[in-house]
């Protein structure tokens, strides 16, 4: 069975970017350094795993190591004051009435959609 070929391009960008050494990625990662190698020059595929700690590692998304995106820090989803107020309103609940807020909006969409 063949391994699919994956360019990681995005990959190979941010490393040079951020001037990291493929020897301490490697470390980090707990990978070898030539896996490294092979991941940016897209002869094998990394383990999902290996890619969110990679993401971590080098402060971007998963989305923009895959090339599933050109933007590195996608800041696109940001909440407004009111929006971030209901989550710290939420999360300030116990379990019982946050499971009765959760029937309530619930309630509310049903008849919303009717």
């Amino acid at each position: 069975m063949e391994k699919s070929k994956t360019t990681m391009k995005n990959l190979k960008k941010i490393v040079k970017e951020q001037n990291k050494s493929l020897t301490s990625m490697a470390v980090q990662l707990e990978v070898s350094q030539e896996a490294i190698s092979q991941y940016i020059s897209g002869k094998i595929k990394p383990k999902t795993a290996t890619i969110i700690a990679m993401a971590k590692l080098l402060n971007t998304s998963t989305d923009y190591l895959l090339d599933l995106t050109d933007n590195p820090n996608p800041s696109d989803f940001k909440l407004n004051e009111k929006e971030s107020d209901l989550i710290k309103n939420y999360r300030s609940l116990n379990k019982e009435e946050k499971i009765r807020l959760g029937a309530y909006l619930d309630a509310m969409l049903d008849l919303k959609d009717k």
